[in-house]
């Protein structure tokens, strides 16, 4: 049984916080399983046609192979994402805003990589590390595209994000200019998440 105390405290973050995570992860893997379990029952269906008979067949269910092939993958990693980076934002600003009331900082920033510089700064540790924040910061960019313009991203609007992506092995736009975010990405998100909200939590232990 893991104990989660700081001093006579119990460090709620480890205890209850990051459990959250865990349980993001399990339904996470399910829906995959799901959406996989879909696709071979499709394949197997197709299987069974004539041979003659299966372009017609695939043809007319089209349709549904696009939305258990594309679609729900894409929305369901979008959807996850978008989970991951409000569950890290909340606890971020939590950490931020204690530190620099304790600090009795005048400093105050809406930005993510602005935050996460203070932090380190106040700390006197590095934290976060600089391939983190970069990393958090990609997926801050993609999240807004996903909740301000359902994951579509305009190249001329959007020249520097479309780099990014073209340039991440995980991560792609369809025809229509949607993002695309493989299952690697989503599990990265986890662990980037994970890890940083653990450091921080540690970094403000040590302040006390």
């Amino acid at each position: 049984m893991k104990h989660f105390k700081v001093g006579n405290e119990i460090d709620w973050l480890e205890a209850l916080e990051l459990s959250y995570l865990e349980d993001l992860k399990v339904l996470f893997d399910e829906s995959q399983s799901r959406l996989r379990s879909k696709m071979v029952s499709f394949q197997e269906r197709v299987d069974r046609v004539d041979e003659k008979d299966k372009e017609d067949y695939i043809d007319f269910h089209y349709d549904t192979l696009v939305q258990i092939r594309d679609d729900l993958p894409r929305i369901t990693n979008n959807s996850m994402l978008t989970n991951l980076y409000a569950f890290f934002e909340v606890h971020l600003n939590n950490f931020y805003d204690k530190v620099r009331i304790e600090s009795a900082s005048d400093v105050q920033t809406k930005h993510l990589t602005n935050k996460l510089n203070f932090l380190n700064e106040k700390f006197a540790v590095e934290a976060v590390k600089t391939k983190e924040i970069i990393q958090l910061d990609f997926i801050r960019e993609i999240r807004n595209r996903i909740m301000h313009s359902n994951g579509k991203v305009e190249k001329k609007q959007f020249p520097e994000l479309v780099l990014k992506i073209e340039h991440c092995p995980h991560t792609s736009l369809s025809s229509l200019n949607e993002i695309i975010l493989s299952n690697d990405f989503i599990n990265e998100t986890f662990k980037v998440v994970e890890d940083v909200l653990r450091n921080i939590n540690t970094g403000y232990k040590g302040m006390q």
